[in-house]
């Protein structure tokens, strides 16, 4: 008996359950943190602190933290890598409404996690130009 085909959807499917299920391993016994609400009159103020401060972090957290902290990551930056990460396993918690939400939030926590990777990088290249340049980099 010949196996059934194996389509895109199905393959992709089972690569963004398996991603889910990483994600959601990764940090399971770290809480969900909510975030203030930004209104139109908090837009201009300073940012407020992050959520979960570093005594809230998980041991395996804290590891990935300082891995982050020395690629170049400020201190709110390797704190919004770990709340993508919360996000992720508090979706990946949830029961499944529609099968194709798994792929959409494992796209959309890749796009932030690439994001926020390439900032020190970034950050990086614009300091080399004011250097060479003598002024600020656009």
């Amino acid at each position: 008996m010949t196996p059934p085909p194996v389509s895109r959807r199905t393959l992709f499917g089972g690569a963004a359950a398996a991603a889910g299920a990483s994600a959601v391993g990764a940090v399971a016994a770290a809480p969900a943190q909510a975030t203030p609400v930004q209104t139109a009159a908090t837009a201009d103020a300073t940012p407020p602190p992050a959520p979960a401060a570093t005594g809230d972090w998980t041991e395996a957290e804290l590891r990935d933290r300082s891995r982050v902290l020395r690629l170049g990551f400020t201190e709110q930056e390797a704190d919004a890598w770990l709340l993508v990460a919360r996000a992720g396993a508090a979706f990946f918690a949830l029961p499944q409404i529609h099968p194709s939400d798994t792929p959409d939030v494992v796209d959309a926590i890749h796009v932030m996690q690439r994001i926020l990777m390439q900032r020190p990088a970034y950050k990086q290249y614009r300091q080399w130009g004011e250097e060479e340049e003598g002024g600020p980099a656009s």
